[in-house]
């Protein structure tokens, strides 16, 4: 009887574990590059072809191999970085595991060529599917040359679930980047079908940033250096002044290796707090230094998750470092709260404010019923005092807490059998969105209050949120236009000169269609710069650069979705550019002609972001509130 359990022949072992280390081409070129920088390369030059389909050819000026460590290298789990289990609490290079190069071999077709210094010549060694073909010496340059072809042309399935040559290529350049921006020594070169995309020299830390993220950092950032006992932090944050709402630019790396990490990307967004408005994101480029021995890089072959013996601490020193660097550094603007020879403003405390701004939500018996009435007549709520008397109000000993939780869900069961449970918003009185829109006949002439236009009418005050019902008319007249294909594009004076990252300069090649579409007229410069000739109508000039970067990184986040969704998500930010360009202000005539303009769109009760744009307060409800 044959055995059941058998031994895996090397090349279906090496398959198996190709799996897990090389997902897609950028995974090849993130193991290749590695290894070239722990060579001690300061020149690195990455081919690619196809998206790394056919081609993917790193060549380095490290300090190579000899004949045997180069076919030693192909072997599972043989390794020059380590070579017992403490020196995983020690390590000082980006690859220990020795997994990647017999991992990639067992997926592709590999020709290494490569040379120490001191030898007179190299060794050829070639490969397929983990078979050793060929190992004969050759003259070459001292350094390696890595050419891996067809990837997965052995594992069918894993090459048919590779996406578009784009979106390959983005991660490969992601990979590239995320390795460059820690090395600023090293001088990198990346080409795509003979395209460069990507061409750093070797410089100081802030000039890479630069290089590799775009010139608008180079008045953006404020430098960060904080040397502690337990952690050296370094790097750089953005200004208050220039967080962005989509694809900033958020970075993190532990002893020059990149990583994520929830925890720290919290803290320094604590460490803004109210600083910036709500919605936008800083950018920051950090470097952490930390005793090897504190930190666990061998979580996944990827490598990019970490775990910190001292997390915690590190997320303190972290978000002090930050907060010092941003007050410090003039990004807020100081505040005189005493003038010379003006007294000082008496600030109350919490004890001294006036008893109804300290009044807390009432959860008494009678506020419980009080809402059970609101369930039964709904309208009935702006007619309902929930503010009841300190006195009725008692809070439940919280003590015996399982009455209480009874109690709870016996009266909530109760009122959902009579429809669904209020909101906490819903039960206090409401303007009600019913009896929209009113015959133009009936509007008397509105009167402004702050962002609100107000129409008396027959049946009450209607009331319009300006800001939105603006945004509502804007919104729907751009959506309209895209579906017609008829975007009005406004020449510009002086055509503008935009220098995209690399990343952003693969994804405006990739959605240019797009752009032309929503009314711009770009102009391909090379290396990355471009110059806008003409933007969409409306939208004034002196913004267009955060304009096309918020697009494009929106078509970067939404690009799974339908082209539809896509597409009127776009346009919502034409429509915030357009109104951050007009006069808050407005006229009772202007107020009256943008009613008209609301309430014949299809959708003009809210705005596309959801939010109410009309409200009626009936006679009714006007002189419940009077009684």
């Amino acid at each position: 009887m044959d055995n059941l359990v058998r031994l895996l022949p090397d090349n279906i072992a090496n398959q198996i574990a190709a799996g897990e280390v090389i997902q897609r081409p950028a995974s090849v070129v993130k193991e290749l590059v590695e290894n070239a920088v722990d060579a001690g390369a300061t020149e690195i030059y990455i081919h690619i072809k196809d998206a790394g389909k056919t081609l993917i050819q790193v060549i380095d000026n490290g300090k190579g191999m000899d004949a045997m460590d180069a076919r030693m290298a192909f072997e599972r789990h043989a390794t020059s970085k380590i070579r017992q289990a403490e020196d995983l609490f020690a390590l000082s290079t980006l690859g220990f595991r020795g997994e990647a190069l017999p991992s990639i071999a067992a997926v592709s077709h590999i020709t290494l060529q490569t040379r120490t210094e001191d030898a007179p010549q190299g060794v050829r060694i070639e490969l397929e599917g983990s078979k050793v073909l060929s190992s004969e010496p050759v003259g070459c340059a001292v350094g390696a040359n890595f050419a891996v072809r067809h990837l997965f042309y052995n594992v069918p399935a894993r090459r048919k679930f590779l996406k578009q040559d784009e979106t390959e290529y983005r991660h490969i350049v992601t990979e590239v980047q995320n390795i460059a921006a820690v090395r600023p020594e090293v001088a990198f070169t990346l080409k795509h079908n003979e395209m460069v995309s990507i061409q750093v020299p070797a410089s100081s830390l802030k000039q890479r940033v630069i290089d590799l993220f775009g010139k608008r950092f180079v008045d953006k950032l404020l430098t960060l250096d904080v040397d502690t006992p337990m952690i050296r932090i370094r790097g750089f944050v953005s200004m208050v002044s220039s967080t962005r709402k989509r694809g900033a630019n958020q970075y993190f790396f532990a002893n020059e290796r990149y990583m994520r990490h929830p925890y720290f990307h919290r803290m320094v967004l604590n460490a803004y707090g109210n600083m910036i408005p709500s919605g936008e994101q800083p950018e920051y480029f950090l470097y952490l230094t930390v005793d090897p021995a504190n930190i666990d890089v061998n979580i996944s072959p990827t490598k990019t998750e970490i775990k910190f013996a001292n997390e915690q601490d590190i997320g303190s020193i972290l978000y002090s470092s930050v907060r010092e660097v941003l007050m410090v550094g003039a990004s807020v603007p100081t505040l005189d709260f005493v003038a010379p020879g003006k007294q000082e403003v008496q600030i109350p405390t919490s004890q001294e404010l006036p008893h109804e701004e300290l009044q807390e939500p009432p959860t008494s018996p009678e506020y419980m019923q009080v809402v059970s009435r609101l369930h039964d007549n709904p309208n009935e709520g702006a007619a309902v005092d929930l503010s009841l008397s300190n006195d009725s109000f008692e809070m439940p000993d919280l003590a015996d807490w399982d009455s209480f939780y009874k109690e709870f869900e016996s009266r909530r069961s109760q009122s959902s059998g009579r429809g669904v449970a209020p909101s906490a918003k819903s039960l206090l009185p409401q303007p009600r969105l019913l009896d929209l829109p009113i015959p133009e006949e009936q509007i008397g002439e509105p009167w402004i209050y702050a962002d609100y236009a107000i129409f008396p009418t027959d049946a009450g005050l209607s009331i319009m949120h300006v800001g939105r019902a603006r945004q509502c008319v804007i919104y729907h007249d751009l959506k309209r236009s895209l579906e017609r294909g008829t975007i009005l594009s406004r020449r510009m004076l002086f055509p503008s000169l935009i220098d995209f990252s690399p990343q952003e300069n693969l994804l405006l090649k990739e959605h240019l269609g797009t752009l032309l579409r929503l009314g711009f007229d770009l102009s391909d410069m090379g290396q990355g710069s471009y110059v806008i000739n003409a933007l969409p109508d409306g939208v004034a000039a002196g913004a267009e650069e955060e304009l096309v970067k918020d697009l494009l990184a929106e078509c970067d986040q939404s690009g799974r979705e339908p082209v539809e969704t896509l597409h009127d998500r776009l346009v919502l930010i034409l429509t915030e550019s357009r109104l951050r360009h007009i006069d808050a202000s407005i006229s009772s005539a202007d107020a009256l002609e943008l009613y008209r303009q609301l309430t014949v769109l299809p959708e003009y009760l809210v705005s596309p972001l959801g939010q109410p744009t009309l409200s009626l307060i009936s006679k009714q409800e006007l002189e419940k509130r009077f009684k």
